[in-house]
Order: structure tokens, then C-alpha cells, then sequence
């Protein structure tokens, strides 16, 4: 739904009332199902200091294929409850601001009111309304945030225990539920992005806000505003601006926020030299930077002729950046300032046996199998076209067992499961070639309504004389795609062996074998 403006001539109050809520509107969806979290570890940096909230507890998260650890104080996750306890009385509250309106609507009072709906803004950052049960699940009870406190009141040979008990207990609370989990509170305590469970940039590594002042001023949601004091200090109008920062084995991304994949810059690895200027060996990507005032923590990343600069609010969180940095780019044999086969830039990677996610194909055989074996495991939309197509063409060899492979009956077969299949064909000059399409297109189109056919180009009345045709592509579902190469017609099928004869005949029905065209 759009988000309701301002109803006119309303108080500055209820302005301000609105502006406030409209923080709270649902991020998109980042976990799509719940994830587990289990306390690995607990401890304090002082066994003398007895205070609880000084506790630190080490979380391993795993989800889908991915996993990742977090060591996080025993405040920051009160902080989270609080946070999340906020979250769900405002939205309560607007609850029930929604229902005083509609019963203020149903006798009238609200029919003098006129309510501007403004289009332009997106859907997402309109306001959510839930229902009472999902308000209601949304709450975290208070007293499974306090017994996060009381582990660390007894003996030391207790804590880790009770320490365990307690937060894993808590961390049930949240992570048992889909819509508390993907607010924006606790996937930022988890430390997630859009781009963090995207299996084609790699494992999960490190996330987080950083300051950054090389990047254009970026817009920023009302808790990324500023201090409260800004407005009359001016103390954070400086070139200085929060991004968040994500740690892949290739690069570092710079996000406006967590829930917005859009990126701000991106900062590409490549192979290290073997020393630096002044021949210090060994050579890292990030180190830090010694500020000039001791209250300001920063580190660098050095990457061919680029030098990007960050700071963070603690020299601890430097050291886990560098850590992390030099660790995913280093760590052979993935990492990618390493010295790479070839001399390549980048190492292997893919999902074939020789890491690439690419595959050549060389004779038919192998070809037409792994097209076959794509059609069928189709689900939405198949897209072919090439110079010639043949619907009786057989991609499983011998034909006689594989009656099921003709292109024809493959394509029958996903379309009566709902698959749309949209061909393309090279409509020839007839006199000069004999590949008729115009026999391919009807043979097509009367298998089924959802098979659609277009040959071109109308070479006389478009004009177009020399030209013709050639670009072979098969792409299934808009993820695979097989490109160059053969045409799915006769004379296109061999085998490895090459043979010359076939008695009888097995893998060449009629005369499959005679390529002319």
C-alpha cells in the first residue's frame, strides 16, 4: 500500500508522530526461513569485575549453507531486546491509530478530512499493519532478557554454563520467529545484507557499519540521521558518512544500509605484490592507520592504484577488520591476492571439476544430452532459436531407446506442465536454402498453445537481403544457457569416436548423418 501523508490542517504533533512511525516500516525480506544460532562460548575480559553486562558470548549462525560467528556483550543484546521491545509497542500503537481512524470513518467524522496519497514514493517504505496476534508475537518476554544477567552472578567455574543456558534460551525467543527475525534490529545484531546469502559471490564472511568520506552524500534513514545534538553543533556534517561494508573472498562492497543492495562502491582484490616500496616482505591489503587524535580509530585497503580509507568506533573493531581482510584475500588456495594458475587474477572457482561455470562442449553427443536433460528439468520458460531447427531431431542416441529425447516430444512434455517455450527461427530466402521453417513453425505451433513461433527476418518487405541468422541459443529458465556451436537440426549429431559407419542403423535414423547445410 502507498504510505498516507499528512491529513491536512493536522498538528505539527501528529506530523512528527507520523514521522517517527514511518522508521519502523519493514525492510525487504533477507531470510526467507529461520536460521539456528548456538552459544559456542562465554567469557568477561576481567574475571575480577563481576558486572553482567561485561559478558561476551560467542554465536555460531547457520543458515542454509552458510555459516558465520558473532562475539557479542551481554549489552548488545540487551540493547537488541530493548530495541525490539520499542519496535513492537509502536507498532501497536499504530494499530490501534488505524482503528480509531476507520471507527471515526464509520460515523463520519473522518469523511472532512482529505487523505493525499502520494505514488511516488515506493511500497516499501510504507508502514506495515498487523494484526494483534502477530503484535502479539512479536513481543520478547523481559524475563528472558534478565536471565541473561543472572550467569554471571555466582561462582566463575558457573558462568560459562549458566552463560550458555541462558542466552541460547533467549536467542530461542527471536529466532523461532520468521517476521522477528528479518526486522531491521536483528539482522543487523546478526550482521546480514542483502548480499550476504547470494551463493554466486561466496561464503559469508564479515559485515558491518564503517565511516567512510570518499563517497558522494548518500541519503540516510532517520536512525542514521546523526546525534541528537546535530541539528544545533553541525558535529556530524563532516565528510565522514556511515556505509555498510561487505567482506566477500573477491571484494569489498560499500551498501547505503543492510537492506538496500544497491551499491555505493565496490573495492575489486588482486594479486599483491611480492613487497612494498620500501621492500617490506610480507604485503598486506589492510592495515592501520595511527589518527593524529587518539579518539579516532581507522584502517586502509590497498588494492592496485586504489587506497580507500575507513574508520570504525573501537581499535578492537580495526583489528577484526584487518583480521578479516587479510585472512579472506590471503587464506590459499581461495584467496585472491594469491599467485593464481596462469597468472590469472582471480583463482578457481565455479561448479564444474575445473572450477568454472562454464562448459565447452566439442561433438553433439554431449551437447544435445545436457540440452535434453535442461528441457526437462525446465519450470517456467524456455527460449531457442538458431538457423535451422528441426522438431524430429533426436538428442538421446540410440533413437530407438530414447523415443521420449525427440526435441518435438520434449517440448510437448513442458508445455502441458505449463512451461512457456518461445522459439525464434531464421525465415530463409526459399529459393536459395532448403531448411524450411515454415514446415518447423507449424510443426511447432500445433503441438500446443503455450509453444510460440516467429520466424524472421521478411526479407523483401524489410529490406534485408544479406543477411542471415546464425546465433544458436538454448536458455532454460533464465539461468542456464547454451550459446554458439550447433544448430538443434539433423547432420549436427556425432559422437566422440567420429564413425564412419552405422549397421544397423542406431545412432543416425535416415540420414541424420548428412550435414550438406
Amino acid at each position: 500500500m502507498s504510505t498516507e501523508k499528512l491529513i491536512e490542517n493536522a498538528p505539527a504533533s501528529a506530523m512528527s508522530s507520523m514521522h517517527s512511525l514511518r522508521y519502523y516500516a519493514e525492510p525487504a525480506t533477507i531470510f526467507e526461513e529461520l536460521p539456528k544460532a548456538t552459544i559456542i562460548a562465554v567469557s568477561r575480559a576481567d574475571a575480577s569485575d563481576i558486572s553482567p553486562l561485561l559478558l561476551s558470548y560467542t554465536i555460531e549462525v547457520q543458515y542454509k549453507q552458510f555459516k558465520w560467528r558473532l562475539v557479542k556483550k551481554a549489552s548488545q543484546v540487551i540493547y537488541l531486546h530493548f530495541a525490539l521491545r520499542k519496535r513492537a509497542i509502536i507498532e501497536e500503537l499504530h494499530e490501534k491509530q488505524e482503528q480509531v481512524k476507520e471507527w471515526l470513518h464509520h460515523i463520519g467524522i473522518g469523511e472532512q478530512t482529505s487523505v493525499i496519497h502520494d505514488d511516488a514514493e515506493p511500497d516499501d517504505g510504507a508502514v506495515q499493519i498487523y494484526s494483534e496476534d502477530s503484535i502479539r508475537n512479536r513481543y520478547v518476554p523481559s524475563q528472558a532478557a534478565l536471565s541473561i544477567i543472572r550467569p554471571a552472578l555466582g561462582r566463575q567455574q558457573t558462568i560459562t554454563e549458566k552463560g550458555k543456558i541462558a542466552m541460547q534460551k533467549y536467542l530461542n525467543h527471536f529466532l523461532g520467529n520468521l517476521d522477528i527475525v528479518n526486522s531491521r534490529e536483528v539482522c543487523k545484531f546478526l550482521e546480514v545484507s542483502k548480499l550476504s546469502f547470494l551463493p554466486e559471490y561466496g561464503p559469508k564472511l564479515k559485515e558491518n557499519y564503517v565511516m567512510v568520506k570518499h563517497l558522494l552524500k548518500v541519503p540516510k534513514d532517520e536512525e542514521d540521521a546523526g546525534c541528537c545534538i546535530c541539528y544545533w553543533s553541525g558535529c556530524c556534517k563532516s565528510k565522514w558518512q556511515k556505509v555498510w561494508a561487505v567482506l566477500k573472498p573477491g571484494y569489498l562492497a560499500l551498501l547505503n544500509n543492510p537492506f538496500d543492495a544497491k551499491l555505493l562502491d565496490i573495492i575489486v582484490f588482486d594479486v599483491l605484490p611480492t613487497s612494498n616500496e620500501k621492500g617490506e616482505n610480507p604485503v598486506y591489503l589492510a592495515e592501520e592507520i595511527r589518527e593524529k587524535n587518539p579518539l579516532r580509530y581507522a584502517f586502509k585497503v590497498c588494492c592496485g592504484n586504489r587506497i580507500v580509507k575507513f574508520r570504525t568506533t573501537s581499535n578492537a573493531k580495526v583489528d577484526d577488520w584487518i583480521s578479516a581482510i587479510n585472512d579472506a584475500v590471503l587464506k590459499p588456495p581461495e584467496g585472491w591476492c594469491n599467485p593464481h594458475r596462469f597468472g590469472s587474477f582471480a583463482p578457481l572457482r565455479g561448479t564444474n571439476d575445473d572450477a568454472t561455470q562454464a562448459q565447452w562442449f566439442i561433438d553433439g553427443k554431449a551437447a544435445f544430452e545436457a540440452i535434453a536433460s535442461s528441457i526437462e528439468s525446465a519450470k517456467s520458460e524456455i527460449y531457442i532459436t538458431g538457423w535451422w531447427l528441426c522438431p524430429e531431431l533426436y538428442l538421446r542416441r540410440p533413437f530407438d531407446n530414447h523415443s521420449s529425447s525427440r526435441l518435438d516430444a520434449l517440448l510437448e512434455a513442458k508445455a502441458k506442465e505449463g512451461v512457456q517455450i518461445y522459439i525464434l527461427l531464421y525465415k530463409e530466402v526459399s529459393i536459395a536454402l532448403k531448411i524450411n521453417s515454415l514446415y518447423s513453425k507449424r510443426k511447432l505451433l500445433k503441438i500446443h498453445k503455450n509453444v510460440k513461433v516467429l520466424r524472421y527476418p521478411n526479407h523483401f518487405s524489410a529490406g534485408i537481403y544479406l543477411w542471415s541468422h546464425h546465433e544458436k541459443i538454448v536458455i532454460v529458465d533464465n539461468k542456464i544457457c547454451y550459446i554458439g556451436g550447433l544448430d538443434l537440426c539433423f547432420g549436427r549429431y556425432d559422437t566422440r569416436e567420429h564413425n564412419l559407419a552405422d549397421p544397423p542403423p542406431s545412432i543416425w535414423p535416415g540420414k541424420d548423418y548428412y550435414n550438406p547445410r
